[in-house]
């Protein structure tokens, strides 16, 4: 795995080295292929080449037809050899297996000790230290077309400064065998999963021992209850809490009536759930 990564992933360039030396983020550990902020874009340019195509082709039936007219077959029939010829040719390059592209800067992430680093496509790097995350938003969506699995999409969203942050995602196939080629963000997504509640676990069970609030956003977790838009629950009150297959997180009150958000709406949702689960044993969850 090692060697394969050192192929497909370029070691950190000087701007990238620069970033993570600024930010204090210590020894440089390794690359994941795995993009940020708006990597995703659509492969173009193969529809291009069909004009070229078809004037080949027109060229292959008129040549021949004018010389044989003007010249005569001696002169006609052989220069089919060389619109046909040309056609063949360009046919072979346009439409072969094309070679594995060189990935682009937006389509890997560098992990260092502590943090990471993200290089931009114009020779800049931006330094992501594990300290100044504030709150992490996760968004992990199967996919499926006509009822059968295509894939993961996922998507892990660093806040920094207030609402400014970084994404790193990718699509990943999780039930068919990784390509070297494949994203590797599963992996990446475990270590900032464990660096979310290595950040924010501990300070929130801290407070809730305290007789403190832990805020998730619009919702706050106690000792005592939820704290919800519509009013404050204790746990006895509690009817039902959920995180169901399609990503959504239902809670259900005798007083305070009915909330959901999506998951990914919640910060540090994998905090916000494990002190759910130890608050409320009941909690239930449905993932496919």
């Amino acid at each position: 795995m090692e060697r394969i990564d050192r192929v497909t992933v370029p070691p950190p360039d000087e701007a990238a080295t620069r970033a993570a030396r600024e930010a204090g983020l210590g020894v440089y550990l390794r690359g994941f292929r795995a993009r940020h902020g708006d990597g995703a874009q659509e492969l173009r340019g193969r529809g291009r080449r069909c004009l070229p195509v078809l004037l080949l082709a027109a060229a292959g039936l008129a040549l021949p037809a004018l010389a044989t007219r003007w010249a005569g077959p001696w002169l006609g029939i052989p220069l089919l050899l060389v619109p046909f010829g040309a056609l063949g040719w360009f046919l072979w390059r346009a439409f072969r297996p094309p070679a594995p592209p060189a990935l682009r800067p937006g389509e890997y992430v560098y992990l260092y000790e502590r943090g990471l680093v993200c290089p931009g496509e114009a020779g800049e790097a931006r330094a992501v230290p594990w300290r100044s995350v504030t709150a992490m938003h996760q968004d992990v969506t199967r996919t499926y077309v006509n009822g059968g699995y295509t894939g993961t999409h996922y998507a892990y969203r660093l806040l920094t400064d207030g609402r400014a942050g970084v994404t790193v995602g990718g699509f990943l196939n999780e039930e068919v065998v990784a390509r070297p080629a494949d994203s590797q963000i599963r992996e990446l997504a475990q270590i900032v999963l464990d660096e979310t509640v290595r950040r924010a676990l501990q300070p929130a069970v801290t407070a809730l021992e305290a007789g403190e609030r832990v805020p998730f956003g619009e919702v706050a977790l106690a000792g005592e209850g939820i704290a919800l838009p519509s009013g404050t629950a204790p746990w006895e009150r509690v009817r039902g809490c959920e995180w169901r297959g399609d990503g959504l997180v239902v809670v259900r009150t005798a007083g305070a009536g009915r909330w959901a958000r999506e998951a990914k709406d919640i910060p540090d949702f994998p905090v916000f759930w494990t002190l759910v689960k130890e608050l409320f044993p009941q909690a239930r969850e449905f993932r496919r």
